[in-house]
């Protein structure tokens, strides 16, 4: 039986997808979109945290969908370049106007892989439904690394990929503050080994990984 918070979020997910798929969505308000899709609280309050890049660098918002916490992440970060990483290309339209207003974002318009391979891509606002197209390409992490340098933080929701990147590429992103949404329900397989950080559970399924000190 879902709780009443599961309900709730599954009710604003559909008027989302809903307001998405309208011919006339660009005549929604920012804060109307904001309204409907905005995230939880706590989280929210979390990622407006100032020592996320302290003395500035880089910030990584990957899978920036719409956009509803890369603004606050690059208002509370003014002198960090907010990376938004983002394949779908209906999200692109909503996140491209959101960033509009913001000088420190700058869009990715890729996914984040662990190996940067083409992926089918999709203009359906529904993430949960099969990719519809066309094929799009993508950044490995070692690729991104190397494009824009190590980041201070990563707000991560890459919807079970974080599973392989982690497995596979995990060494990469040592000395990295994290806050990882594992997507247990697309892939069942236990969380790999995160040997570089100290592990926090900060919300239902989303993981804040701490640095460990370099020895």
């Amino acid at each position: 039986m879902k709780s009443p918070r599961d309900i709730c979020m599954g009710i604003l997910l559909r008027t989302s997808w809903m307001l998405r798929r309208n011919p006339a969505r660009f005549l929604f308000s920012d804060g109307n979109f904001q309204r409907v899709t905005g995230g939880e609280r706590d989280e929210v309050s979390f990622l407006k945290r100032r020592w996320l890049a302290e003395g500035g660098g880089t910030i990584w918002d990957v899978g920036a969908s719409l956009g509803k916490y890369t603004c606050d992440i690059a208002r509370a970060n003014p002198n960090c370049k907010v990376l938004a990483f983002e394949p779908n290309l209906n999200s692109l339209y909503f996140l491209a106007h959101r960033a509009a207003r913001l000088p420190n974002i700058e869009i990715v318009p890729c996914a984040l892989t662990a190996d940067g391979r083409d992926m089918t891509g999709s203009y359906e606002p529904n993430f949960t439904a099969a990719a519809t197209g066309p094929l799009v390409p993508t950044f490995s992490l070692a690729e991104a690394l190397a494009k824009f340098g190590k980041p201070a933080f990563i707000k991560m929701d890459v919807e079970g990929e974080e599973f392989r990147i982690f497995r596979e590429h995990g060494d990469l992103l040592r000395g990295v503050h994290l806050l990882v949404e594992w997507h247990a329900c697309f892939v069942k397989e236990p969380v790999p080994p995160l040997k570089h950080w100290r592990v926090h559970d900060v919300f239902p399924g989303h993981t804040y990984l701490e640095p460990l000190p370099e020895k």
